[in-house]
């Protein structure tokens, strides 16, 4: 009989769970990175914008929750979004889910194991909320 052996550290692991859950019960999400565009001057002259699409769990702010947790900055109505450990998002990127969009506001705590990081968290907003002129 062939015992199985996992090679790796623990972290690997829980990212591979994490991953599975994605895949099996993640949102499907449309990540808008923006890039600005500056002229010689070091001037702001525009921006652009790329999309991909990647899976992430969403879990959106209901009343019940800032009654049980004294989160500060978070408003009925945001949303929590968690990725993987590798994805590349950067702040004020907008993403959509069911056709609405949303801004990335800031990075909460993510998963550490043994000072790994095993996912990553952000709280988003509605696009709504911001001037949706420049980014």
């Amino acid at each position: 009989m062939v015992t199985e052996r996992n090679s790796g550290s623990f972290t690997n692991s829980i990212r591979t769970f994490f991953s599975n859950y994605l895949t099996g019960f993640g949102t499907t999400i449309t990540l808008r990175k923006i890039t600005k565009i500056y002229d010689n001057m070091d001037r702001e002259i525009g921006f652009t914008t790329t999309e991909s699409t990647i899976k992430a769990d969403v879990q959106f702010v209901t009343k019940k929750d800032l009654q049980l947790l004294n989160l500060g900055i978070v408003e009925i109505g945001d949303g929590l979004l968690f990725v993987e450990h590798d994805a590349d998002i950067s702040l004020k990127d907008e993403i959509v889910i069911n056709s609405v969009k949303w801004r990335i506001v800031t990075q909460i705590e993510g998963e550490l194991i043994g000072g790994e990081l095993v996912f990553l968290g952000y709280l988003i907003r509605k696009s709504e909320y911001f001037d949706t002129q420049s980014p």
